[in-house]
């Protein structure tokens, strides 16, 4: 099997775009009106799709906190994660409420939003080794 090694800086450097490009995402897509969504956004129940979206964000924040911050607790690391995804997908509720055709606010979006975030931090406790595999140790 082919591994590619790469320094743990590389590894925090590309989580960070990810998280980024992952907020940049959710914000796109709470932009868009609800005629401009695409008709799979409403194949599922949307509380469904909002865990799943902030479940991809915990796993982001948490596994890139282990990374960059490697003095942190894990408790503290995961913590953070859930805290700051949490506020986010707050954040992305009021940002609703200024699109024109949607209503935003919808403090079960917000729920599904915490418990993704709960989910994905805690997804890392499951996939943080083997994201340590990948860094070259001198």
């Amino acid at each position: 099997m082919f591994v590619v090694w790469m320094t743990s800086r590389i590894i925090a450097c590309l989580l960070w775009c990810a998280l980024l490009g992952w907020a940049a995402g959710i914000l796109g897509i709470s932009s868009l009106t609800r005629e401009a969504l695409p008709e799979a956004a409403f194949l599922l129940s949307d509380k469904f799709a909002h865990f799943v979206a902030f479940t991809v964000g915990g796993w982001l924040a948490a596994a890139t906190l282990r990374v960059s911050f490697p003095h942190l607790t894990v408790a503290r690391a995961i913590l953070i994660a859930i805290v700051l995804v949490a506020a986010f997908g707050a954040i992305d509720e009021i940002w609703q409420i200024f699109t024109p055709g949607r209503t935003g606010g919808d403090p079960y979006d917000w729920i599904a939003d915490f418990l993704g975030s709960i989910a994905g931090a805690l997804l890392t406790l499951l996939t943080h080794a083997r994201l340590e595999r990948l860094i070259a140790r001198p």
